[in-house]
This record gives structure tokens, C-alpha cells and sequence, in this order.
């Protein structure tokens, strides 16, 4: 059935009401029983008038079922929302329907006309000042990178050979979800997390709250702004999701102090983990997603893109393999030095 132009426009205030779901905690309410609308209030401490306007528009969305009584439950969709749910993707929604739907519809008109990054457009300031000044959505900007680590990860600690790793570097780690997921996989490893330093503060004071004594002793956090230096002393280094929201010329300044790093080590590989147009099934939205929370012309690559970046910084793609959640590994190698006469 063809979709309605009018029903792409509401689409903004279904994707709104997704995102409340989410910040709220619905779905963690519901996940012992089906309840009204005035338990559910009661549970997550809202308005119940408010809170069952909210509920009758996303159980038409299919996001819950309510039965005759009125009650509401979960289903397959809204099991996601819930936050112990293995793919979970709740703090990822909050992300996307909030800040990024907000930043959109305030300033992707205007960027389109200037040629500038929305966030500026909207907001005067870029998405990481943004999140410097706004601790709550860093919290939620921190578990939706999370949330976007967990189905590659479990990828990469399967099919990766960690035989002769010891230290993984993760360059724009967050909060190290990432490399969580492959020490737990591989109990001989070291992960260095490095990222910006208010995402390493609240990873760090995480990490040393909880139980973990082993992941205490293998996991470090590195504050660096990466436009500048990478930590040396990697056997392996990843980088993912991280170029797509920069330019070209800012890609390869950051690949070309990935390589200043490498260059100290024994011959140590690079995996450079973004989607890529050719396998990207979202590819024709990828780049109006990488205006809003991207530099100024930051755009999806192709294997070609970065198969040019990589070489402008010194480093030589050996393979590219596609992977779940659109996207791609390119593993690199330090470029060999051209001959000298």
C-alpha cells in the first residue's frame, strides 16, 4: 500500500512519541505484567492523562497491544525498548527521536541553504559542545553508542584472530562497550579506550563502581582529542563509527595519527569499522543522518573513499568485509615506504 505524503509528515511525531517510550522507561515498566495506563503512570511517575495520550498513539504503531480492559503489553517491537533486552536499542531511540530528531527539525532546512552542519544550525554549537554543556543527554549519547556496539562486537570477538594481540585501542571507544565485548571473548587482552575527556570521566568513575575486579585490570581509559594524537602501543587498533561524521580532510588527519601511532609498534593492523555505500541499506538517508550529527560535508563513504583517505594517510586497505548493522570492515596495514634510490 502506497504511504501517504501526509503520513511521512506525521512520521515526525510518531518518531517523537517512540523516543518518549523510551526516555521513560516504558517497556522496563511493563516487563513483569500488562498494566493501565494509571499503573503505568504511577510506575515511571507521570502525568496519567499525558501518559495515556502517549500510550493509545504508539499501541496504534503496533509498539504495544492493550487488551479490553485497557491494559498494556509489550511486544516484540517494544521488548527492544526494554533495557536489558540483549538488542536493546532503547538509549539509541532516545537518541535518534530526541536530540537528533530536534536538531533536524530545527535546522536541516537552514544547513541545506548554507551548506553548514545542522547542529550548528540549530543549536549555535556542534553535537560534542552540545553534549559537554547537557550532562543527561551525554549519559544517553554514551548508552546509544552502546546500544550501536553491541551486534558488532559480538562479530568482531567471534571472527577476529586475537591469537597474537595483546592491546586493542579503541580510537573514540565511548564507553568502551566495544572492547568490553571482545575482553570478555578473549580473557588474554588489554583494551585502552580512548575518547573524548568527559566521556572517559563518566566511563572511568562506571567501570570503578562496579564488581568487575578483571575488566578493572584490563580496561584503561584514554582522554585525547584524536584530530591531534593517537596512544601508541596497540597490537590492534579499531576505529568505528567515528569517520563518517567527519570530513574528508578531517578522516585522514585522524587515519594519519592512527598511523603516527602504529608506526611505533610491530606492525600492528587497523580495522576501520563504518558503513560504506556499497553495503549500506540505508545509504540513502546515511548522508542527510551524517549533515545532522556530523561535521560541515561529512558524508557516507564508498570502498573507493576509503580506500584514498587511507592511502593519503600512509596506510594500505588489505581487505574490506561487509558485517551486520550496515556496516563494513576495512582492515589496514602501514603502507610500505617507496624505495629510495
Amino acid at each position: 500500500m502506497e504511504v501517504s505524503l501526509l503520513s511521512h509528515v506525521m512520521g515526525s511525531i510518531s518518531s517523537a512519541a517512540i523516543g518518549a517510550v523510551a526516555r521513560l522507561g516504558i517497556a522496563d515498566a511493563l516487563a513483569d505484567r500488562p498494566k493501565t495506563g494509571a499503573e503505568i503512570a504511577e510506575a515511571i511517575e507521570a502525568d496519567q492523562v499525558s501518559l495515556e495520550s502517549l500510550m493509545q498513539a504508539v499501541a496504534a504503531l503496533g509498539i504495544f497491544t492493550v487488551d479490553e480492559d485497557r491494559r498494556y503489553a509489550n511486544t516484540a517491537a517494544s521488548e527492544q525498548l526494554k533495557s536489558d533486552h540483549p538488542q536493546s536499542i532503547r538509549h539509541l531511540a532516545s537518541l535518534i527521536c530526541g536530540l537528533y530528531g530536534q536538531a533536524a527539525a530545527g535546522g536541516l532546512a537552514k544547513a541545506v541553504k548554507d551548506g553548514t552542519a545542522v547542529m550548528p544550525a540549530a543549536f549555535g554549537v556542534s553535537l560534542y559542545e552540545y553534549l559537554e554543556n547537557d550532562a543527561e543527554t551525554s549519559r544517553i549519547f554514551d548508552l546509544a553508542m552502546q546500544d550501536w556496539s553491541r551486534p558488532i562486537g559480538v562479530v568482531l570477538a567471534e571472527h577476529v584472530p586475537f591469537e597474537d594481540v595483546r592491546v586493542v585501542v579503541d580510537v573514540g571507544g565511548g564507553n568502551g562497550a566495544l572492547l568490553k565485548t571482545i575482553l570478555a571473548a578473549h580473557p588474554h587482552l588489554h583494551g585502552v579506550c580512548v575518547d573524548r575527556p568527559d566521556t572517559c570521566r563518566r566511563a572511568e568513575a562506571d567501570l570503578r563502581a562496579s564488581d568487575d575486579e578483571d575488566l578493572k585490570q584490563r580496561l584503561t581509559y584514554r582522554p585525547a582529542d584524536i584530530l591531534k594524537e593517537i596512544p601508541e602501543g596497540g597490537d590492534l587498533y579499531l576505529i568505528k563509527n567515528v569517520l563518517h561524521d567527519w570530513s574528508s580532510e578531517s578522516s585522514v588527519r585522524i587515519l594519519s595519527n592512527i598511523r603516527t601511532a602504529m608506526a611505533a609498534g610491530d606492525n600492528p593492523t587497523l580495522l576501520v569499522i563504518d558503513p560504506l555505500a556499497e553495503h549500506d541499506s540505508g545509504a540513502a538517508f546515511r548522508n542527510v543522518i551524517k549533515m545532522v550529527v556530523g561535521e560541515t560535508h561529512a558524508r557516507e563513504r564508498t570502498e573507493a573513499d576509503i580506500r584514498r583517505e587511507a592511502a593519503d594517510a600512509g596506510l594500505h586497505v588489505e581487505s574490506i568485509t561487509p558485517c551486520p548493522a550496515d556496516l563494513s570492515v576495512a582492515t589496514c596495514k602501514l603502507a610500505e615506504a617507496p624505495a629510495t634510490v
